[in-house]
């Protein structure tokens, strides 16, 4: 089991249309968010302006979490409404325009090669996947066999599962979690 964690502080932002996007880690390592050859991709963003159009990706899902407001979009000219923390999952290559202000958490997975399950963790779990990430929202502790993580907000912990075995993880506050799950590689 590799683990490590990776701090906001510690990234350079990039410019996307509505704001900036924090890119924390992209998989596999040589694949790039240009070229559009990766698994799967973890980052946090802000949006800036109103409206503002989400970029679109062919062939990847999308789960986006609202960390500080409520969402507000137009999924494909469909109004929708996310609460702050309510996952919204969508195909990237829908059109998504954003009518709120804020940051966000974002998962993005190939479709045809990847699975992923994201919610907002709470309690002790048994996980067996290939990745499991947690996003803290507030400092939190998390302990995943006998490792234990203090996070700051806004920190990633990346656990790479290659052994295969089943995770007991325990958490005392709350955390976004990510399980990945390669279907072919």
């Amino acid at each position: 089991m590799k683990h490590f964690i990776i701090s906001k502080n510690s990234l350079q932002p990039s410019v996307w249309d509505g704001g900036k996007t924090y890119g924390y880690f992209i998989y596999p390592p040589e694949a790039t968010y240009a070229k559009r050859d990766f698994l799967f991709r973890i980052s946090a963003a802000s949006i800036a302006k109103v409206p503002s159009h989400f970029t679109r990706f062919e062939n990847y899902q999308r789960f986006l979490v609202m960390l500080d407001n409520d969402l507000h979009i137009q999924r494909n000219s469909k109004k929708e409404h996310y609460k702050k923390e309510e996952i919204f999952s969508f195909d990237s290559n829908d059109e998504i325009i954003s009518q709120t202000l804020g940051n966000d958490f974002n998962l993005m997975v190939a479709k045809e090669k990847v699975t992923a399950s994201v919610y907002l963790a709470k309690n002790d779990m048994l996980l067996k996947s290939n990745f499991l990430l947690f996003f803290a929202l507030n400092e939190v502790q998390v302990k995943v066999n006998q490792n234990g993580f203090l996070l700051s907000p806004n920190d990633l912990l990346v656990i790479e599962n290659d052994s295969n075995i089943i995770l007991n993880t325990v958490l005392n506050a709350s955390a976004i979690c990510c399980e990945i799950m390669f279907i072919s590689l």
